[in-house]
């Protein structure tokens, strides 16, 4: 519980400070004319519109702006704490490492070559840390890592420039958490954590992030998963790759699809025809040659009398669905699961989509249920 407000805390925090970020804008709102920044609340320019380009502030409060085809930084008071003079920059990360790039040649012909861009890294001061070696750069990886490009194949070095990894691989790609990193090396994938260690070893196992804190694994021509540290969770067993989402993987087995938890265990069972992974605690499954949707219980939420349904998501989020049956078309609320005539609808209704106040508790008492259960998985 005590991780849970504190986390609760962080993010009541980021949303105040948000809240107070000024925001870049052009002046008289017209975007030929010069840049600045506002203040959220009150509209007004805290920050002159003198520059060509702004770029959002960025985590460590400085911002990208661009004056005569340079880009440097400003930081919330509006002073320029590093003068304009690189090509190109993205925005400071929690490190207070920021990337700049250096166009490559231009001719008359052919015009900029992104190909020949050189990429570098520089500190708050503007001083250079790393040389502009790289063909491509990025930060998001390991926490004082970033990943580089060199040639054709990528490492990972530290913000001081050592290497951490060498530059051999044919593909990094770091996980959201910043926990783990998928290494590619020619047909060998492996899994390293963040403090370097190997908890999936290099082999020919089509290794992917998988959602739900698993990862997919390919032996045999099967497919299982594995946790974070390497242990094989869900023996390998399925003919083809799906991701969790909600919890739960839409998997086919026997010709026949159903939908499995992260450890393996059978929620739904194998009787579909197909499948199309949970979103807001519904998914589409065809059987028998027509289209339904059920909910994590298996419970049907739409007839199997559908030749089509689409999720889309407007006029504004969340969306719906349109259920086509032969000729006639109709729509379906995705908070209620009302099914009204397509020709019914009034598209120019701002209220389309406003759930009333019987179904806004009903998605607060699901919000608190989930709450619930993750608290006492925190306290576990």
């Amino acid at each position: 519980m005590k991780q849970v407000f504190t986390f609760l805390l962080c993010l009541f925090s980021l949303s105040l400070i948000a809240q107070n970020t000024p925001i870049p804008a052009h002046r008289n709102n017209d975007i030929m004319q010069k840049m600045g920044f506002i203040d959220p609340a009150s509209g007004k320019f805290i920050i002159p519109a003198v520059y060509d380009f702004c770029r959002p502030f960025g985590p460590n409060g400085m911002a990208v702006v661009f004056e005569n085809g340079k880009a440097g930084f400003v930081n919330m008071k509006g002073d320029l704490v590093i003068k304009p003079q690189f090509d190109d920059a993205q925005n400071f990360n929690e490190d207070g490492i920021a990337i700049v790039r250096k166009l490559g040649r231009s001719d008359n012909r052919d015009g900029h070559n992104p190909s020949d861009d050189r990429f570098a890294a520089i500190d708050q001061t503007g001083k250079l840390i790393l040389p502009y070696v790289f063909r491509d750069l990025n930060d998001k990886s390991f926490r004082g890592t970033l990943i580089g490009r060199q040639e054709r194949m990528w490492g990972m070095v530290s913000s001081k420039g050592k290497m951490i990894l060498p530059f051999e691989y044919d593909m990094i790609n770091v996980h959201s958490s910043l926990e783990l990193a998928i290494l590619r090396k020619d047909s060998l994938m492996g899994v390293i954590n963040k403090d370097l260690t190997m908890v999936v070893p290099m082999a020919d196992n089509m290794a992917r992030f998988a959602g739900g804190g698993r990862i997919s694994l390919m032996e045999d021509r099967l497919y299982g998963y594995c946790d974070f540290d390497g242990n094989l969770i869900i023996p390998y067993q399925f003919r083809q790759f799906a991701i969790f989402r909600e919890g739960l993987c839409v998997i086919k087995k026997n010709n026949l699809f159903g939908y499995i938890d992260t450890m393996g265990n059978e929620v739904i069972p194998f009787i579909y025809d197909g499948g199309e992974p949970f979103v807001n605690d519904t998914a589409i499954v065809f059987k028998q040659g027509k289209v339904g949707m059920i909910n994590p219980k298996n419970e049907i939420l739409v007839e199997f009398v559908y030749d089509y349904i689409s999720r889309f998501y407007f006029p504004k989020p969340p969306g719906g669905f349109l259920l086509v049956k032969r000729d006639e078309w109709f729509y379906i609320d995705p908070i209620t699961h009302e099914i009204r005539a397509w020709d019914e609808m009034d598209m120019d209704d701002p209220n389309i989509n406003k759930p009333s106040e019987e179904d806004l508790k009903r998605e607060e008492e699901k919000r608190k249920k989930k709450g619930e259960v993750k608290d006492e998985e925190e306290e576990k």
